[in-house]
């Protein structure tokens, strides 16, 4: 019965030696696969912000180009100098205009879907903020651009106010990327 007795004590202990080891192993294991999830997150939001700025920065300058004088009319802004233009020279003599409202378009939809899937993760309640005065843009601007046609076709003229760039997005884009001192 001794011996019995001795060989359950040794079949506990080396019972709970290995599950210690389990758990050991196990709580490695996961740190190890916590520290990659998180490494690969902020991989991923530094690329997302590095790719709003970007956008940010070619819609800055292709606002500029539209409200130059090559493409805007007197104090107009860019959507009503279009509508202008498209009913004074035709449609087809405006498609580089055209284009470039486009594509100032899609970039803000582009910004806009990266800030939204940013916005949880964000370090500073300034960029929650300022991204959801550009969401609020941009969706107004895509509201309005896809609406020129219409207010063409019925003779009709925009709203005198639209709504103003959030200048202050790019700069917390910019705050919020890793190599941002």
């Amino acid at each position: 019965m001794k011996n019995y007795h001795a060989m359950n004590f040794r079949t506990t202990r080396l019972s709970h030696a290995l599950l210690l080891v389990a758990v050991v192993l196990l709580s490695l294991g996961w740190f190890n696969a916590h520290k990659s999830i998180t490494g690969v997150q902020e991989q991923l939001t530094a690329r997302d912000l590095q790719r709003m700025a970007i956008l940010l920065k070619e819609n800055a300058a292709l606002l500029e180009e539209l409200q130059s004088k090559a493409f805007s009319e007197s104090e107009l802004g860019i959507l009503d100098s279009y509508l202008l233009k498209i009913r004074r020279d035709g449609v087809s003599k405006h498609a580089e205009m055209k284009q470039r409202i486009d594509t100032l378009s899609e970039n803000n939809t582009v910004i806009a879907t990266l800030a939204s899937s940013h916005a949880p993760y964000a370090k500073d309640e300034n960029f929650r903020s300022e991204a959801d005065k550009f969401q609020k843009y941009a969706a107004a601007w895509r509201d309005r651009w896809n609406s020129v046609m219409a207010v063409f076709m019925s003779g009709g003229t925009y709203a005198g106010s639209a709504v103003p760039f959030p200048s202050g997005f790019l700069r917390v884009v910019e705050e919020a990327l890793p190599s941002h001192g």
